[in-house]
């Protein structure tokens, strides 16, 4: 009894041990090139109008012609460092507004000039969530959200 209880925990560790490794899909391009992407992130990966879609974004849209395979990988293939699914992200939505995600819910986000003034200001929704609205004018700006402040230039 002892010896079969043994057996099935080896077997079941040795099944644990390796689904736990795989953390990333890669696509893997024609041209060679690779891009990884964090499972802990949920991509969903489509297939529309002769596209390989990873999480509906257009920069991440390959046409199936140019994808040699994708899989499932312990590491980033990449070579680029990974960002995790809890890290705050600052994201580009159009050329009037940016996205924060991952941020903690009810904080405050305020993007200031360089000279100090409050250029635009939002609260954080519940999933992490917020938009600014960006300045017409191109310069230096300083974001705040919670305890975390970054400089962002609009070109």
């Amino acid at each position: 009894m002892l010896k079969k209880c043994l057996m099935i925990f080896v077997l079941l560790y040795g099944t644990l041990s390796a689904t736990a490794a795989v953390q990333y899909m890669t696509v893997e391009l024609k041209s060679g090139e690779k891009f990884s992407f964090l499972l802990a992130d949920k991509p969903i990966v489509t297939y529309a109008n002769g596209d390989l879609s990873v999480n509906g974004s257009p920069t991440t849209s390959y046409a199936i012609s140019g994808v040699k395979n994708y899989h499932f990988t312990e590491k980033n293939e990449t070579g680029l460092s990974s960002v995790s699914a809890e890290t705050l992200r600052i994201v580009s939505l159009d050329d009037n507004s940016i996205g924060i995600q991952n941020a903690p819910a009810s904080a405050k986000a305020i993007l200031f000039t360089a000279t100090g003034g409050v250029a635009s200001t939002a609260v954080v929704d519940a999933s992490g969530s917020a938009t600014l609205v960006l300045p017409r004018q191109k310069g230096l700006y300083l974001l705040s959200v919670g305890e975390l402040t970054i400089k962002l230039i609009r070109k």
